[in-house]
């Protein structure tokens, strides 16, 4: 019985989908981002909202240092 299962994609092709995936995403990160923020000024003094975004700006660092730049790892002092 043949395998039905074989795949013709290419790595090129692939990669042009993962990288329209990254950028969908970070359009939804920038809109979730001033959701947050409005949500925030409606409880200024609820630190819950800055231990957020200090949790989500050290994901990104590390998405960051993911790429090749580990800058900001480095200067937030996590180890990658």
């Amino acid at each position: 019985m043949p395998n039905t299962n074989i795949t013709t994609e290419t790595a090129a092709a692939r990669y042009a989908a993962n990288q329209a995936e990254s950028k969908d995403l970070l359009k939804r990160i920038a809109a979730r981002l001033e959701h947050h923020e409005k949500e925030q000024a409606k409880r200024a003094a609820d630190w819950g909202y800055a231990g957020d975004l200090a949790r989500v700006n050290d994901q990104l660092a590390e998405i960051l240092a993911n790429l090749g730049d580990r800058s900001a790892v480095d200067a937030k002092g996590i180890s990658y």
